[in-house]
């Protein structure tokens, strides 16, 4: 397992806690929540190195720009499931 893709799980999987954490529940959502904190983690890196952003690195993978893009992936999924309908039975 190359290092850039385990820290991506690591990295995404830590987001998405930290994002349960403060949602307090357990849905359906998790599984979506996931796939879009793996997407926005990989995504966000690749953004932090294309445009330089040097806050914080490990080697050449860019911490804070990939959690950035999960936090904004996640959040464009709950607000997406929000505009569904029968979102209020999922509570």
């Amino acid at each position: 397992m190359t290092p850039w893709l385990l820290i991506t799980v690591l990295l995404a999987g830590i987001n998405l806690l930290g994002l349960l954490a403060i949602l307090g529940r357990w849905g359906r959502m998790v599984l979506a929540l996931a796939m879009a904190a793996l997407l926005g983690t990989a995504l966000g890196n690749a953004v932090g190195a294309l445009t330089g952003l040097e806050l914080l690195r490990l080697g050449d993978y860019h911490v804070v720009a990939a959690s950035v893009g999960a936090q904004l992936a996640m959040l464009a999924t709950l607000l997406l499931a929000a505009l569904l309908p029968g979102h209020a039975a999922d509570r």
